[in-house]
């Protein structure tokens, strides 16, 4: 992709090393450069705009660079975005973490120009292995063929991209034609692998509460769309954590944690009545709970 058509995302808590990510980023040749000043704020710029490459620092207080990468590869329409963290010291375990996290790699400060271009260079030639490639094409391929309700065939190419690599999203793909066929042992044996591979795959969790329902599995249910509807919050995804929290209190509507969540939601949307009512909701079934956020 030619340079003038790239964009970068810069994230870091500190003003003067953004400018510095920038100022080498110009000196390559790259023009269209974004910052975000922590990790929340830096996944609403991901969700709003087209971004082609993040550099971002590991430690910041809202929401850390290895938080917002877990955020991201839990996220189909971004987990394809390199990710360069950046942090001032290294050791084995931390390269473990930002390695199942799914980084790019990793650059430690101070670096130069040279160090950063280098970096950057690296990852963006870094070829595709080829069996990837190939387990992408049956992963693409069985969604086709699910598209089209041939759920036996779409089920036979999901299974021949699991032989590559194990994927959080072919397993959700798997489970939700299991449910379709109303064969629900395997159907949430395939959502708790997804959930297994990615802990935030909210979207699974939220399907895995529909079939203990249909299972009559009620306290699972609850848990699962509670589990969703935490993890929703997290993204900002408020219309789908609602959706996910009125779920769980179909099932137990004294939940008060729920109340004082959808309280949180709708406050943040700036409706404050509705917010209140939570509250109040909240406080009805138990006037001493210490946990209640009012303001």
């Amino acid at each position: 992709m030619p340079k003038e058509t790239l964009v970068f995302l810069v994230v870091d808590d500190i003003p003067a090393a953004r400018r510095t990510i920038r100022a080498f980023l110009n000196e390559m040749g790259y023009k269209d450069i974004l910052e975000a000043n922590d990790g929340t704020t830096a996944y609403r710029i991901l969700k709003s705009k087209k971004v082609d490459f993040v550099i971002c620092d590991w430690y910041m207080e809202q929401m850390s660079g290895i938080a917002l990468l877990k955020v991201m590869m839990a996220d189909p329409q971004l987990d394809h975005i390199p990710f360069l963290l950046v942090t001032g010291e290294m050791d084995l375990q931390k390269v473990i973490e930002a390695g199942k996290a799914g980084v790019s790699g990793y650059i430690l400060k101070p670096f130069t120009l040279k160090v950063l271009k280098e970096k950057i260079e690296s990852i963006l030639n870094k070829q595709d292995d080829p069996k990837d490639v190939k387990a992408n094409r049956h992963y693409l391929h069985g969604k086709e063929l699910a598209e089209e309700g041939r759920y036996d065939d779409a089920l036979k190419e999901f299974n021949k991209a699991l032989n590559t690599y194990k994927s959080a999203e072919v397993y959700y793909n798997i489970g939700y034609i299991k449910s379709l066929q109303k064969k629900y042992d395997e159907a949430l044996y395939a959502f708790r692998k997804a959930v297994e591979i990615n802990n935030l795959f909210a979207k699974a969790y939220r399907s895995m509460g529909d079939v203990y329902l249909k299972k009559g599995m009620q306290n699972e249910a609850e848990e699962a769309f509670k589990k969703a509807g935490e993890i929703y919050m997290m993204k900002d995804m408020s219309e789908e954590a609602e959706l996910a929290f009125n779920e769980a209190l179909k099932i137990d509507p004294s939940t008060i944690n729920i109340y004082n969540s959808l309280g949180i939601i709708y406050r943040k949307r700036g409706d404050f009545d509705k917010a209140i009512a939570q509250y109040q909701k909240a406080l009805k079934i138990d006037p001493s709970d210490e946990n209640m956020v009012l303001s």
